[in-house]
């Protein structure tokens, strides 16, 4: 085992023969030594018994590439799946790597497209053979063509268990199944699928004993029905099990969310019936919602002015309070748009104490007026 850093020195003719020869012992040895040559040369060999490899040097002579080892086992880099660690000359991007211990990837023009690793083979993209031999675990997958077997389970359960009752026919569509009730009696059935000629999607359904379907009645019976039905269609709106469209509330005929419910014959409540305060935020212009309830309470935090309200013209004779109270500073003023009428024409100056509480009760007498009352220093 020898190094040596290749420069023959001048010397006697017995020196510079030993010089030579132990040239030519490093290089019979591929510079076999437990530490590196101290003189480097870029894609010098070297033996490193230390380790059992062997090394090449690279080009930019700043490092070592390991080859195999000693004993002949042939080793690679780990690489990656853009760089393979074993990969074509003329596709650099597509051999094998390996991305974790006990783990051996292939990669196809920079992608992984398979890996094996303990727990079994991992494939990306398609799989495609003339036949398959053995056991096939298919957690979600589309299989195109003729699938013959033995015998196939779902969930460990025999596939003629599963699908008990029904029968398997050819679609409509040659890429499809259809599956059919094989009855016809007034019965109480889980519900089918039968797939119409269009052949337009993947449909499925899954159904226990509360969602069955009478295919003699064509009646649907569910435990409960979630959802607002805004979807449905071919639903006669003018009766709902049984009850006609007179007997129960409608805010109009289109039963949109912005209508109103009128009562031409009046309307008499027993019990309790009450309306929520809405609060409001302090600020320097306040403009109340009249859709938004009858009764306002808003802490002043600043001078205010109240402005006329919005929706003011769509309430005409709503009747309400606004609960206006002072802050811990107290000494908030407030003064009020036109369509507010007080007693006198003169509106009211509020109570000055800190955290007072006054009240005015108010009724929409038309779209532009709205006469009101206060109560001060309410306690």
């Amino acid at each position: 085992m020898a190094t040596h850093d290749y420069v023959i020195d001048n010397g006697t003719g017995a020196a510079v023969r030993t010089d030579l020869n132990n040239a030519l012992s490093a290089i019979v040895s591929n510079n076999s030594s437990s530490s590196e040559p101290s003189t480097k040369y870029a894609y010098q060999w070297w033996a490193d018994t230390t380790t059992g490899i062997l090394k090449i040097r690279n080009s930019s002579n700043n490092g070592w590439v390991e080859l195999l080892q000693l004993d002949g086992t042939l080793t690679l880099e780990d690489g990656s799946n853009s760089t393979p660690g074993l990969a074509f000359r003329d596709d650099l991007n597509t051999g094998i790597f390996s991305s974790a211990a006990d783990t051996f990837d292939i990669s196809c023009g920079g992608t992984t497209r398979g890996s094996f690793s303990s727990s079994g083979l991992t494939v990306t993209g398609n799989v495609t053979g003339t036949t398959f031999v053995g056991n096939i675990d298919a957690v979600d997958g589309d299989f195109d063509g003729t699938l013959e077997a033995d015998a196939i389970t779902v969930a460990g359960v025999a596939l003629n268990t599963v699908i008990a009752g029904v029968t398997v026919t050819n679609a409509t569509n040659a890429a499809h199944v259809s599956v059919a009730d094989n009855e016809s009696t007034n019965e109480e059935n889980k519900i089918p699928f039968i797939e119409d000629a269009s052949a337009t999607g993947n449909v499925g359904l899954e159904s226990d004993g509360d969602f069955s379907y009478n295919p003699s009645s064509g009646t649907v019976t569910a435990t409960a029905f979630s959802g607002n039905g805004a979807n449905l269609t071919n639903v006669n709106a003018a009766t709902l099990d049984s009850v006609d469209s007179t007997s129960f509330l409608r805010s109009d005929a289109t039963d949109s969310a912005s209508s109103t419910i009128t009562f031409s014959g009046g309307i008499a409540v027993e019990g309790r019936a009450g309306s929520q305060v809405s609060s409001v935020s302090s600020a320097s212009t306040i403009t109340l919602n009249f859709h938004d309830g009858p009764n306002f309470a808003v802490t002043l935090g600043t001078n205010a002015t109240f402005a006329s309200p919005n929706n003011q013209s769509t309430v005409v004779g709503q009747a309400g309070s606004i609960f206006i109270t002072q802050d811990g500073t107290g000494s908030r003023t407030a003064s009020f748009n036109s369509v507010f009428k007080f007693a006198g024409g003169t509106a009211p100056t509020l109570s000055t104490a800190a955290n007072a509480v006054d009240r005015i009760d108010y009724i929409v007498k038309a779209n532009t007026e709205i006469h009101a009352v206060i109560t001060l220093d309410v306690k």
